[in-house]
């Protein structure tokens, strides 16, 4: 059988043998030949595979398979690998150093599924099959080493299966377009490696493919897959292991001056026998498996795939690289399925935890992966099981530095990092502040629970802190914005060293307060927080805000202990004898803080006592000052006069804030909810005016008005006035009218009259109807107790008075003033049935006569014919005002008979009329039909009138004079109001067309 043999190249004829054959090619040549020969399905069979395995198997990632047998030859040599790539015209060289190609290798190199690898532990490859890679670039590879050197030949192989001439491989290379095996036949070639490497593989490049995309497959990913590779050289690129520092390896990239530090965790095993039972023989000899977990920690990771230990298909997205020795299935691109597979993967879960645990504790969470469905079924799987261990681990670590489970561990949303430490000690468990949404979506993904502010502040209860402690927490507290309930609970902490749960009630002191003390002699228990929680502005701000107060004047007499002692002894005063000394304490230390600046509420000051002039217990709200004109105000009051004593230790004003009455007693609520105030007919205000309303908002009343002499109104009146509080009662509240001015203008009387009887004197709307008030009041308070202000004010109030008072006889109104007050009370009484009707009416002269004498203007021609004696003024609306009176129209009651005899032709309409018709935008047809009669008369009732113009179904009349083309010319418009500006078109009155422009028309 010929053993044909030629130069390395890829010529199709063998040229000379090499001078030596160290690995005897010839023999390895004559057996496949021989075994082709014999079965041509089987060249067949090898051309498939290793076409397979070159194109789909192996495809784009030539140089990876040869760095990864570099290495294992670096590894059987028990040294660094050393790997240098060049480019030499249109080919690829790759020199490594390690153990020299051996007789074994060749072997294994024309064998396909045969390695020499076998039972090696530290190997990579796994089947000796990855040097079948470079068929993916090259027909004609070759591999120099210092034990030798052969090269693979496509065009040689075909020529010596030519060779053998037998038909049915001839058959079978034709059946493949002449595409043989390759790899099957090595020969011997000349050629060494260089200087300093054991091995250089050579690939000619096959046309169109370019070597730039060949090497795009050389990263750093290869020297952290394949621990062995110290060095790693492409053309001018070098890739650097760097000596290890603790768990992590550096790597440097010439290319980029980029060096990056790896974090690497590691796990490692051997597999039990009834593991390995399922695989084949030489597998099974590999019984050691390890699994590589590696993080940059100096810059974020790119979606990778998983390595196993040269890269695969599958596709992983976690932030750190997985390198293992995972199974894989027969095109080495996916990981097989099986439980190895599994097993791998829970140790690869079990060493992302160590890699987490390696890192530092802040930078834990970037590791965590993100939860969603992956980019691969095997990412998915990863992430998933990842984080339901990392749940369970020990690798949080708490804001006191204890290590902290997730499913057992809380953290504050919306906090600083001030209030997380203080409240470590409170909270087991409690995680610092997330740094970013990044790391609060992780905890979340974990279960971590988010512990609200109300939980926290009911722990905080279990620490026994000093004060400053407290008054940091507080100030923390306060930057979170957090809602006064949430903080219903928070432990205060009071001066003398007792701890109270929850703001509320407490006292925040000023510096500088001489009252204070003698307050707390005077009501002891009041909770004061201890200065030193209050020292800074932030943390007072919080105790304002979540119900403490302010410790001045106004917040100690607000206080609910103050206020209760106050209560207690006003109790006890309706129960039994009340010692005065008591009294007398306790009624100093609230006039003393209200002379420091302090307002008492209506609540206290109705509570408060103080002493008569005979020193008895008397409530403040019954005490008058000396000489106080409520005494000659008001009949049967049981009032005292506050004793000498305490006009002479303070000023008239701070006695008057206290309560004793200078004026009328205010009372004042805040929160009233009905008449339970002890108010004269307070329960009738309240169904009138509040009804089923709600209830005012605040509600202030000025008391014992029942108790005013009838004769004293005024003089009561004016000090109502000269008091701001009793004045500011008779406001409205919501849009209502307040008691105090609802009880005044029904129960008080003004020289015999109550206030509504009365105008102001500026309300000339209402002249002749309402006499002006006959005493002197500002017109706030003349308007707050009912006084009218004009027509609108009682058309709203009570429009059927208005028109009792506008049809009395005994009352004069303006002519003028007759149509306009008529028309308004029209409008206001639209839905009321008036009964009984008044018996007169107001007509247009003024006067008030007989309704039955009297009809409603309807129509405005009519004008000219009845007396205005006997009409009333019908406006807009005639039809309405004659409804409300129970009259006649005017039209109703007296038919008119039309102008006598034919009419007159119809003349040429004057320019002037003209004009006004185009001034007011009519057409010049609009006046036709109608008929000019200089001497226009009507007959009503047998009486013959001279009118200016008169209207009759669709025949209209004018005498010729302007007051007659105008009329009919605003009547034809359908304005009335334009009258007297047609009128004076038709005059040619320009002025008159001004004036009438300046305002409404009469």
């Amino acid at each position: 059988m010929p053993t044909p043999e030629g130069p390395a190249g890829s010529g199709g004829q063998e040229a000379a043998p090499p001078v030596t054959d160290p690995f005897d090619t010839a023999a390895l040549r004559a057996a496949v030949l021989d075994i082709w020969r014999r079965s041509p399905a089987r060249l067949r069979e090898d051309a498939n595979a290793e076409e397979s395995l070159a194109l789909v198997g192996y495809a784009g990632r030539v140089l990876v398979e040869l760095i990864a047998n570099a290495a294992d030859a670096a590894m059987a040599a028990e040294q660094p690998a050393d790997i240098r790539i060049t480019t030499t015209g249109h080919e690829i060289r790759v020199a490594n150093t390690g153990a020299a190609l051996t007789a074994a290798g060749v072997a294994s190199l024309a064998s396909l599924r045969a390695s020499a690898k076998v039972g090696s532990d530290a190997g990579v490859g796994h089947f000796g099959v990855g040097f079948t890679a470079v068929l993916a670039i090259s027909d004609t590879p070759s591999v120099l080493s210092t034990s030798g050197s052969i090269r693979f030949d496509g065009p040689a192989t075909a020529a010596a299966i030519a060779e053998l001439h037998d038909p049915a491989l001839d058959a079978t290379a034709a059946d493949r377009d002449g595409h043989v095996p390759v790899l099957r036949l090595p020969w011997p070639t000349d050629g060494r490696p260089p200087a300093g490497y054991a091995t250089e593989v050579r690939l000619p490049l096959r046309p169109g493919i370019l070597a730039a995309d060949v090497l795009a497959e050389v990263g750093d990913h290869l020297l952290l897959a394949l621990p062995a590779v110290e060095r790693l050289q492409v053309d001018d690129r070098i890739l650097t292991r760097l000596p290890p520092d603790d768990d992590t390896v550096t790597l440097a990239d010439s290319a980029t001056a980029v060096v990056t530090r790896w974090r690497l965790a590691t796990r490692t095993g051997t597999w039990a026998p009834d593991q390995l039972a399922a695989l084949p023989t030489e597998q099974r000899r590999r019984p050691r498996w390890r699994v590589t977990w590696a993080h940059p920690v100096n810059r974020p990771l790119a979606p990778e795939v998983l390595y196993a230990p040269t890269p695969t298909d599958e596709l992983l997205g976690l932030p750190a690289r997985l390198i293992g020795s995972f199974p894989v299935d027969d095109t080495r691109r996916h990981v097989a399925v099986g439980p190895l597979t599994d097993a791998l993967l829970a140790e690869a879960v079990a060493g992302y935890l160590d890699l987490m645990a390696a890192t530092e504790p802040a930078d834990r969470l970037g590791l965590l992966p993100v939860a969603d469905l992956g980019r691969s079924e095997l990412d998915h799987r990863l992430r998933r099981d990842i984080t339901d261990a990392v749940r369970t681990a020990p690798l949080l670590v708490g804001a006191a530095g204890e290590a902290v489970r997730p499913d057992r561990a809380v953290v504050l949303s919306g906090v600083g990092t001030d209030l997380v430490g203080l409240a470590a000690d409170a909270v087991p468990g409690l995680l610092p502040v997330p740094r970013d949404s990044v790391e609060r979506e992780a905890l979340r993904s974990l279960g971590v629970r988010t512990l609200t502010i109300a939980e926290l502040s009911t722990a905080l209860g279990s620490l026994g802190r000093e004060p400053a402690f407290w008054g940091r927490l507080y100030a923390a507290l306060d930057e979170t914005g957090v809602a006064a309930d949430d903080l219903a609970d928070l432990p205060m902490v009071l001066a003398g060293g007792r701890t109270v749960l929850g703001a509320r009630g407490c006292l925040v002191v000023d510096a500088g307060a001489p009252w204070l003390e003698a307050a707390t002699d005077a009501v002891p228990g009041l909770r004061i927080i201890h200065s030193e929680a209050t020292t800074a502005a932030a943390s007072r701000r919080l105790l304002m805000r979540i119900g403490a107060i302010t410790a001045d004047p106004t917040g100690v007499l607000d206080d609910p202990g103050f206020r209760r002692a106050v209560a207690e002894l006003r109790e006890d005063l309706d129960d039994a004898d009340v010692p005065a000394d008591r009294v007398v304490g306790l009624g100093a230390a609230v006039l003393d803080l209200i002379e420091a600046g302090g307002s008492p509420s209506p609540e206290l000051v109705a509570g408060l006592l103080l002493t008569t002039a005979d020193d008895e217990p008397w409530p403040v709200t019954a005490l008058t000052l000396p000489g106080s004109p409520l005494v000659d105000l008001l009949v049967d009051a049981d009032l005292e006069e506050v004793g000498p004593s305490w006009v002479s230790a303070y000023p008239t004003e701070v006695l008057h804030r206290a309560g004793v009455l200078v004026g009328f007693r205010v009372v004042e609520d805040s929160a009233a909810i009905g008449p339970d105030h002890d108010l004269p007919d307070e329960e009738a205000w309240w169904d009138d005016v509040v009804g089923d309303g709600p209830p005012p908002t605040y509600f202030a009343a000025v008391a014992d008005l029942d108790l005013v002499a009838d004769d004293r109104w005024p003089a009561a009146l004016a000090l109502i006035g000269d008091d701001r509080a009793a004045l500011d009662a008779l406001s409205p509240v919501d849009g209502r009218p307040s008691y105090t001015g609802w009880w005044i203008r029904r129960f008080a009387l003004l020289h015999g009259r109550p206030p509504t009887a009365w105008r102001l004197s500026g309300a000339t709307d209402l002249a002749g109807l309402y006499d002006p008030l006959p005493v002197v009041l500002t017109e706030v308070l003349a308007t707050a107790i009912g006084v009218r202000t004009g027509v609108a004010d009682v058309l709203a109030d009570d429009p059927v008075e208005l028109l009792r008072r506008f049809t009395d006889p005994f009352r004069e109104v303006a002519a003028a003033r007759v149509p306009g007050l008529t028309a308004a009370l029209v409008v206001a009484l639209t839905d009321v049935r008036l009964d009984p009707l008044p018996s007169g009416v107001r007509v247009l002269s003024g006067a008030v006569v007989d309704a039955d004498d009297a009809v409603v203007l309807d129509l405005p021609w009519y004008a000219a014919v009845l007396e205005p004696g006997r009409v009333v003024p019908g406006g807009v609306d005639p039809a309405a005002v004659a409804a409300l009176l129970d009259l006649e129209l005017a039209s109703e009651r007296h038919p008119v008979n039309p102008p006598a005899g034919p009419p007159a032709a119809p003349p040429e309409l004057p320019v002037a009329v003209l004009t006004a018709l185009a001034a007011l935008g009519l057409p010049a047809d609009a006046m036709a039909g109608v008929r000019v009669d200089v001497g226009l008369r009507v007959t009503l009732d047998d009486t013959e009138h001279r009118v200016p113009w008169w209207v009759a179904g669709d025949r209209r009349w004018v005498d010729g004079s302007p007051a007659g083309w105008g009329r009919l010319v605003a009547w034809t418009l359908g304005d009335w109001s334009r009258r007297h500006t047609a009128t004076a078109w038709v005059v040619g009155a320009g002025a008159g067309v001004v004036e009438d422009g300046w305002g409404p028309a009469g």
